[in-house]
This record gives structure tokens, sequence and C-alpha cells, in this order.
């Protein structure tokens, strides 16, 4: 056996005996692995641990078992502008439903994502020839009404703008530039917020960032932006709640370290709760073999999780890869292998949420 066999079977081993409470399988399931439960190892702090799961993956049985054991809330598909907005005049809720059905019959609570982001990979193509200055708040409100209303007390909380500042943009205020900003000003991410708040009172409204957790020039420009546009919005008596963290991680790149510490503890300062939204690691290929590429993943989400849930205690955590996927040709490490056996990467996600855990 070689030291990568043997490692691999020692940790998968490791997942399996931590909490060997999993549900006890039926005689017709019997070929699903036997994994421990993460959402088991964070029970104690009433926190919810999250995966992202679309309605393809969750008609797989063995893959909606694992959610099921494992997570008590998923971030569902369907909920984008493209999906479930595809005309002017009409919405398509087939896919969302699906999920909320889903959830529901599993005693899931659900995070929704997103009722606004300007990337045009979420434009439905009506955008271009229908959308202008004019109606364009008219669109953005009824869109957020119409969404959540259909949901309303179902959904625990929702990504109500998505990335509204990056690093690479030309604008003096950071925003992310797009279709909402580019008709509405700044002031469609007000706008959105307060739909979302006379929506649904009750479901969280999360303002969701990314490029903020690492090490980097272009995070800390990232972090000082998020900060600045969070104190207008409060300022400006937006209903703001929550930040979420998307944490894609890059293992090529150093963490945040005491920047993104304290741009966690400025975050709680100004009252609002913390989400980590969309974890997962991009391998680094630049050095090392296979094993080592693994051996690194494993650490950074264990040593991400770790630090993020010292410093802002989330309310929830979500995984975005159960399994792995592939992005520009680069492999972004889930929790599970092709089998549905525990990656690595599994157990020191459970090591780190044990660590909170206080029973």
């Amino acid at each position: 056996m070689t030291r990568r066999e043997a490692l691999l079977n020692s940790l998968r081993l490791a997942a399996c005996a931590a909490l060997s409470k999993a549900a006890p399988s039926p005689a017709s399931e019997t070929t699903l692995p036997a994994v421990t439960s993460l959402k088991a190892a964070d029970a104690c702090t009433g926190a919810q641990t999250g995966i992202e799961a679309d309605r393809a993956s969750l008609q797989d049985a063995v893959f909606a078992r694992l959610v099921v054991q494992n997570f008590n809330l998923i971030t569902a598909s369907g909920m984008k502008w493209d999906r479930i907005h595809p005309g002017p005049d009409t919405y398509d809720f087939a896919e969302a439903d699906w999920n909320m059905h889903f959830a529901e019959a599993n005693g899931l609570k659900v995070h929704g994502h997103n009722l606004c982001w300007n990337s045009p990979l979420a434009y439905p193509t009506w955008f271009k020839s229908v959308l202008s200055r004019s109606n364009a708040r008219q669109f953005l409100t009824e869109h957020i009404t119409t969404v959540m209303k259909r949901y309303e007390g179902r959904v625990d909380s929702w990504d109500v703008v998505n990335e509204p500042t990056v690093f690479w943009s030309k604008r003096d205020d950071t925003l992310y530039p797009g279709i909402w900003v580019d008709l509405l000003g700044p002031a469609y991410i007000d706008i959105a917020f307060h739909a979302a708040a006379a929506a649904d009172p009750k479901a969280l409204r999360v303002l969701n960032v990314y490029n903020v957790e690492q090490g980097t020039p272009d995070h800390e420009t990232t972090r000082k932006a998020t900060i600045g546009l969070l104190k207008q919005l409060l300022e400006r008596g937006v209903p703001v709640q929550a930040v979420g963290i998307e944490s894609h991680l890059d293992a090529s790149k150093p963490l945040g370290g005491a920047s993104f510490h304290q741009f966690l503890s400025d975050i709680r300062e100004l009252k609002l709760q913390v989400l980590v939204t969309e974890l997962d690691v991009m391998e680094n290929r630049a050095v090392g073999d296979s094993l080592s590429w693994d051996e690194t993943s494993a650490q950074y989400y264990g040593n991400y999780l770790t630090e993020v849930l010292s410093s802002a205690n989330p309310r929830s955590v979500i995984f975005w890869s159960l399994k792995d996927r592939w992005w520009n040709g680069k492999r972004i490490q889930g929790l599970m292998q092709k089998d549905m056996s525990p990656r690595i990467t599994y157990p020191a996600a459970l090591k780190a949420l044990q660590k909170r855990s206080s029973c």
C-alpha cells in the first residue's frame, strides 16, 4: 500500500468513526457509503450546516440521502433570474418548487440564492431589449416581491444582493458593474433590500460578498470596499441584516489572516450576522503531487473553518461542492469522491465544526 493509499484509508475511517451515530441504512440502500454527519458535529450550537444542491443531483438517491444525513439546510437551485423569470411577464417556478418540496419533505431549511446580481451570468435574454432606466426599479421590485411572496415563511435566508463589490471594478465605488447599477445607480441595493423586507420580513436578508477571504491585495481592496458599503447602507436605513462570505478559496493563495479577522470583527461591530455561504477549495497543482494537492485542500478547509468559526460564529456554514467540480480547467475539491466516499477534506471540515460544538 502506498503512502497516499494509507493516508486516505486512515482518514476515511476517522471520518466514519468520529460520530458513528449516522442513521441506519435499510437493506435496499446498502450501497451508500457510511459517513459521519456534519450537521451532528455542530448541532449543539444551533447553527445550520448546509450544502448547495440542484434538482438534477438530488434526483440521484445516493446523493440525496447523503444530503439529508449530513445537512440541515440547502441552497436550492432554480432561483436566479435566468431560471425563474425567463420572460418579462412570465415566471417558471418548476425547479425552485421541486427543491422547496424536497427540503420540506426532509426537514431541511432553505437558503435562497439570489434575488439580484449584476453579473451577465444571471441575466435572462430579455434584459437587453426590455429593461430601461424608466422601468428597472419596477421590474426589480416586482421580481423580488413575486419570488419571495411565493415562498414566504418557507425560506430561512435570502441572498438579496449578490457580489455587490469587486476589486476589478473601474467604478470609484468599486460596485460590480452591470445592468442594475447602470440603470439605477448604487440605489439598486437599497431598492432590493427594502423590497425584500416588505415581501417577507421574517426571512434573514443577506448581502453576499466574495473575494474577501484571502491574503492578497485584491481581497484587501474588496474587504475595505465592503465595509465602506455596509456603513453607507446602514446610515441610509437599508435593512441589511447579515453578510454572506462566499468562501471560494484558492489553495495557491494564503488565507486572510489578521486582516480577514478584522474584517469579520468590523461586520460584527455593525451588529450584522455572518454566514459562510459557498465554501469550497480550488486545489493548487503548481507544486507537489496528487497527494499533496489533496492534503493542502483539506488543510484549507480545516484552517479556514477554524478561523471563521472562532472569529464570527456564523449562523450558517454552507458548503458549495459535495462532489468535485471544475472551473477554467482547475479542480475544485468537494467533500466526497466520485463513489461518494469521503475525501480527506471531509474529516478536516468535520473536525473544525466539532471544535465549535460544546457537546
